[in-house]
């Protein structure tokens, strides 16, 4: 038996797990040797990874280590880099059978954050191609992959164009963007910018953003914060909040990116544009529909929202998805004005997904009506693909 519990469910976040010599295999050849290198500095992570491939190689040739993985896949000693198909296409075909969604949406891990250490243009350019190519290889392995490729806005809209053509013609159906501009440079929301929008829309293309998408270490907020009187959390070189006040801010950039483009009516002129807000929890939307629309209310007379048919709250039930932590009151949510929003995430296979994520959505989901069960297991995830199934 699959480890799903209902036979239709869309898992809107998982990953791969690329080892050393997967970006540079994808790479142009001028562009191979300048690549920043596998994990900087951290060797931890380096032996971490090699083992991993290690154990996937005795894997493929021994039939007990195999039927093992297969019979504890979900367990947290067979996440991350050791999770089965971590990296191997074919492998993860067969964890995707054992998982037993219809559909899965699959980020980069590692290789993300070697591509955007870099400071050079040229290799920065070369390094997002590879990142992309590689990802796209990687799902077709199995139609149920949708990978997301990564759409860097912050090199200008000429080029943000450009690169939505080269993804949209390596058949990834999503692309992660960055969710703020940086300093000096041009808002998102900016009209020279519609372009791009506009081809997402009409190439039916999700845009997505997801933790981590600044690179590691991952920083929601200000290291002076902590320095308070007290121990410092440590943050490691990862991805992920290390400390109560950093996961606290986790959905803040991303919020700052909803604002803007509700407000200077890019939701408005591209009503098909789906954006899906990923890994960054969910326990916020709700509070967040009611601050958007006191923000509307009390600039209203001082700022011209005349363009804007909805109230902003409305754009995002219409046009925003959001994947919340296995263990958040999903239950609650639904019923509280999220109930066209929420999208089931197993984040297989990264330990933050835990053990068994059905189990602790499911523990909020009592006296919760089937419709609304739906919407979280697969509803919600097909509106944000309403122009573009491709499972």
């Amino acid at each position: 038996m699959p480890y799903a519990h209902r036979l239709l469910i869309l898992d809107a976040d998982t990953h791969m797990m690329e080892p050393a010599d997967w970006l540079p295999a994808f790479a142009d050849p001028d562009i191979r040797p300048r690549l920043v290198p596998f994990a900087g500095k951290d060797a931890r992570v380096r032996a971490l990874a090699a083992d991993a491939v290690a154990r996937a190689e005795a894997r493929r040739g021994d039939a007990t280590l195999r039927a093992e993985a297969e019979a504890d896949f979900m367990s947290m000693k067979f996440k991350g880099w050791h999770g089965l198909g971590a990296f191997d296409g074919a492998e993860r075909k067969r964890a995707n059978d054992l998982m037993g969604f219809v559909a899965y949406l699959v980020f980069p891990t590692e290789a993300f954050n070697q591509v955007i250490a870099t400071t050079d243009p040229e290799v920065l350019a070369g390094g997002i191609r590879a990142l992309n190519r590689g990802l796209a290889d990687f799902c077709s392995e199995d139609k149920r992959m949708g990978g997301v490729g990564y759409l860097r806005l912050a090199d200008g809209p000429d080029s943000a164009l450009a690169q939505v053509e080269t993804i949209a013609a390596l058949g990834l159906p999503a692309v992660l963007v960055d969710s703020l501009p940086p300093p000096g440079g041009m808002g998102f929301s900016h009209p020279a910018y519609d372009p791009v929008w506009a081809r997402l829309q009409d190439l039916g293309l999700a845009v997505t953003l997801h933790i981590g998408a600044r690179g590691a270490p991952y920083e929601p907020v200000p290291r002076a914060v902590f320095n308070n009187g007290r121990e410092t959390p440590v943050h490691r070189n990862g991805d992920a909040p290390a400390d109560a006040v950093s996961y606290m801010g986790m959905p803040f950039e991303a919020q700052v990116f909803l604002s803007a483009l509700i407000f200077d009516g890019v939701l408005e002129r591209f009503p098909r544009l789906r954006i899906a807000v990923v890994e960054l929890g969910a326990s916020w939307v709700v509070s967040f529909l009611k601050h958007l629309d006191q923000s509307f209310r009390a600039f209203r007379r001082r700022q011209d929202f005349s363009a804007l048919t909805c109230l902003p709250s409305e754009y995002m039930q219409r046009q925003v998805k959001v994947t919340p932590f296995a263990g958040e009151d999903i239950g609650w949510l639904l019923a509280s004005g999220a109930a066209d929003m929420l999208m089931f995430a197993s984040d297989y296979p990264h330990h933050e997904g835990t053990d068994d994520p059905i189990g602790r959505y499911e523990r909020t989901l009592g006296g919760v009506e089937e419709p609304l069960k739906a919407n979280f297991y697969h509803r919600n995830f097909e509106a944000l693909f309403a122009d573009r199934t491709w499972w």
